[in-house]
């Protein structure tokens, strides 16, 4: 519950010396950080910076600049909806699509921070089967696969994961030409 979150990330920031980025991804843990829970920790503890917030809701982008302040990181998690996220204001993206189309990746952002939507929608729509279909298997056995067909490193996986089916192999190679990867 929210208030074991507050605990434990409380615990957190007091045991490091470090910036600390919140991290909400209730489609993995099955619990939501909430707004006020992050304003609780960020009153509470300096070192609390900003959020990763992985939820893909715009509405809660919005809500966390207004109870939060413009100050305060606010990156999406979720690289479908980042383009959205940086329009409600946010600062940018811990990106899994970067690890394979870092350029790209780089450049939407930058065009969207700097409030060139058309031009970073432009971008995001040769990313957007990329964003989509790296998660159509468990992350990262998709972006191995990715990374090897751009010989960034051997598609190799420590178990459980295992490399990824034929069809999907077929997907990120039709993924990877929309972007112009290959």
């Amino acid at each position: 519950n929210q208030e074991g979150l507050y605990q434990h990330f409380s615990a957190v920031a007091r045991a490091v010396g470090i910036p600390i980025i919140l991290y909400s991804v209730p489609g993995r843990t099955v619990v939501d950080l909430s707004v006020d829970t992050i304003s609780r920790l960020r009153d509470t503890h300096a070192n609390i910076i900003g959020v990763k917030d992985a939820t893909a809701n715009m509405e809660r982008a919005s809500l966390q600049r207004a109870k939060l302040g413009p100050e305060f990181i606010l990156l999406s998690g979720d690289d479908s909806s980042a383009l959205g996220f940086n329009a409600h204001g946010g600062h940018g993206c811990i990106s899994v699509t970067a690890n394979v189309a870092p350029r790209l990746c780089s450049q939407m952002q930058d065009l969207s921070l700097a409030g060139d939507f058309v031009g970073a929608r432009a971008i995001n729509d040769k990313l957007v089967h990329l964003h989509k279909d790296l998660f159509m298997e468990p992350n990262p056995s998709p972006a191995k696969y990715v990374a090897n067909r751009l010989n960034l490193c051997a598609n190799e996986m420590r178990l459980p994961l295992v490399p990824i089916s034929k069809p999907t192999q077929d997907a990120m190679d039709i993924a990877m030409a929309h972007a112009g990867l290959i």
